[in-house]
């Protein structure tokens, strides 16, 4: 893995190269003034879980019964 070190000014202004890179496996280091480093690199795509896409479907899905709410909850 190949390793290229800026700072954060030219790390702004030439993002779509750096992204590139990182997308080409290149670590990209990101220093700022204080001294605090960053790394920015590519990741790969992790699967969606059956638990997160289901929590999507069970928005969607009308099951006749009504959902708890606290709606007026408090008030006469």
């Amino acid at each position: 893995m190949s390793v290229m070190q800026v700072t954060v000014r030219e790390f702004t202004r030439k993002f779509p190269r750096y992204r590139r890179a990182a997308l080409a496996g290149k670590e990209v280091r990101v220093c700022d003034r204080a001294g605090n480093g960053f790394v920015f690199r590519a990741t790969a795509n992790t699967p969606v879980s059956l638990a997160d896409a289901m929590g999507d479907l069970l928005g969607s899905v009308q099951t006749g019964q009504r959902k708890k709410s606290l709606a007026d909850y408090g008030r006469d």
